[in-house]
C-alpha cells in the first residue's frame, strides 16, 4: 500500500510548541491551490502515480483554513492523476473551524474521518500552548462531529505540560469521554528547536515538566483509556476495534508515501530494479547529482518556501525535492525495529531477514532475553513487542538494542 500526503501550511497563528511548516498569508490560499494543483499535474505519467494509494492525508498547517470547494479541487486532481483506491480520506481539523455546514460539505467531497486538535479543556493550558480556539469551542466541535455523519474520527490531546496535575490530566480525559470517539491520540509536549516554547524554556521562563511526573501521567492514561475501551495500539494512539488510523501505519511500516505541498516529507522503496532506476532520476531527473551509490530507499522533503511554491509553480516543481536521504538496507532494519517496538505488533525476526537481509546479531539476541525476563518484552514465536512497562521506556530499549 501507499499513502498522499497534502500539507496545507496556513495557520491563524504559531501555537507555542509546534515546529512544523506553517504560514499565516490567508490572502494567498488560491494562488497556493493554484500551484499544489500544478505540483500534483506535474507527477502525471510518473513512478509515484503507478502504485495504487490506499491512504490520503490532508495536514498543516490547518487544512480546515480551505473552503470544502478548494479542498474538492485538490481531490478532484488527485483522482485525475493517482491510481486511487481509498481505505481512508483524512482532514485536520482547528476546533473553531467546526460547523455542522463544514461538516457535511466536506463528507461530500469524499472526507470520512477527522482529526481534530484540542489539547486540553483547560483555558489555561490552551492560552500556554497559544491555540487558538477556547474550551467552548472545542465542546462544541465535539458536539457538531459527534451528531454530524462521521464515524471515524481522532481527538488529540497533550499531556505532561509544565505545571500541570494528574488531576487536571483526569479531568481532560474525563471530559472527553462525555463523547466517547472512537480513535485519541495522546502526546508528552516536547520541546523542540526554534519554537517560541524553546524560547521560553532557554530563558528560565517556562520549566519543563519532570520526566518521572510525564510517564506517571503517560501511565494514567493508558490505564483510564484502557478502562474504557481502548488498545493501545502505538505509543501514543489509542482506538476502539476497527479505528485504528490506516494512514500511519503506512508511515510506521515502511509502505510509500508521497508529500505534496511545501515542507511535506516522502518516502519510496522501489520493489524492481527498473523502478530503482526511475526513482535516481534516469528517466525523471528529480534525483540526479546523488551519490552513484545506488541506496536501497529514498527520503526526501519539499522546500520550505512558499512564496517559491506560490510564484514558480510547475518550473518549481522540476527541482522540488530537497534534503534527500539515502536509506541503506541496515538502516531501514533498524528504522524497522524501532518502529516496531512503538507499536502493539512490535517487529518480527523472520521479517527482519525476509525484507531487510537482516539478522540480530549475538549480543542483540542476548540483550533480547534478557528483556524478555525482566518483563519490558513478550515474545511469542518470532516476534518481540514491549509489554505496558517496557512502553515507559520504549526509545530506550530500542535505542539498547541498536547500539
Amino acid at each position: 500500500m501507499s499513502g498522499i500526503y497534502v500539507h496545507i501550511p496556513f495557520c491563524k497563528q504559531a501555537c507555542s510548541y509546534c515546529d512544523f511548516y506553517f504560514v499565516t498569508k490567508s490572502d494567498q490560499k488560491e494562488n497556493f491551490i493554484q500551484a499544489l494543483i500544478a505540483e500534483i499535474a506535474a507527477l502525471e505519467g510518473q513512478l509515484f502515480t503507478e502504485e495504487v494509494a490506499t491512504s490520503i492525508y490532508f495536514g498543516g498547517g490547518t487544512p480546515s483554513l480551505l473552503s470544502a470547494d478548494q479542498l474538492g479541487r485538490i481531490i478532484f486532481e488527485l483522482e485525475r492523476v493517482f491510481r486511487l483506491e481509498l481505505d481512508e480520506l483524512t482532514i485536520e481539523m482547528n476546533p473553531d473551524n467546526v460547523t455542522p455546514y463544514y461538516l457535511k460539505s466536506l463528507k461530500a467531497c469524499g472526507f470520512d474521518r477527522i482529526s481534530m486538535g484540542v489539547q486540553s479543556f483547560s483555558e489555561k493550558s490552551l492560552n500556554f500552548m497559544n491555540r487558538a480556539h477556547d474550551r467552548t469551542q472545542a465542546l462544541q466541535a465535539l458536539e457538531d462531529i459527534v451528531t454530524s455523519s462521521f464515524k471515524n474520527y481522532t481527538v488529540d490531546l497533550i499531556y505532561g505540560q509544565p505545571d500541570q496535575t494528574s488531576a487536571e490530566l483526569q479531568e481532560d480525559i474525563d471530559q472527553l469521554m462525555v463523547f466517547n470517539p472512537p480513535h485519541i491520540s495522546a502526546y508528552a509536549l516536547t520541546i523542540e528547536h526554534n519554537t517560541r516554547l524553546a524560547k521560553q524554556v532557554e530563558l528560565g521562563r517556562v520549566k519543563p515538566a519532570d520526566d518521572d511526573d510525564v510517564a506517571d501521567q503517560m501511565d494514567l492514561l493508558a490505564k483510564i483509556l484502557g478502562n474504557y475501551g481502548f488498545n493501545r495500539y502505538e505509543v501514543n494512539s489509542f482506538a476502539k476495534e476497527r479505528f485504528q488510523a490506516r494512514h500511519n501505519q503506512i508511515y510506521w511500516t515502511h509502505g510509500n508515501y508521497l508529500g505534496l505541498g511545501p515542507g511535506a516529507h516522502s518516502f519510496w522503496w522501489p520493489k524492481t530494479p527498473v523502478e530503482k532506476e526511475r526513482l535516481m532520476g534516469y528517466d525523471m531527473g528529480f534525483f540526479r547529482g546523488l551519490s552513484s551509490e545506488q541506496p536501497t530507499a529514498l527520503r526526501w522533503s519539499n522546500p520550505k518556501d512558499f512564496t517559491g511554491y506560490i510564484h514558480k509553480k510547475n518550473e518549481y516543481q522540476k527541482s522540488i525535492y530537497t534534503l534527500v536521504e539515502s536509506i541503506s538496507e541496515l538502516s531501514l532494519a533498524e528504522e524497522y525495529i524501532w518502529l516496531g517496538l512503538r507499536t502493539s505488533r512490535g517487529f518480527d525476526r523472520n521479517v527482519l531477514a525476509e525484507r531487510y537481509n537482516y539478522k540480530c546479531d549475538a549480543k542483540q539476541q542476548k540483550r533480547l532475553e534478557s528483556l524478555v525476563k525482566d518483563g519490558k518484552i513478550r515474545q511469542s514465536g518470532e516476534s518481540f513487542s514491549l509489554t505496558r512497562e517496557g512502553v515507559r521506556i520504549a526509545d530506550y530499549i530500542a535505542l539498547d538494542l541498536l547500539s
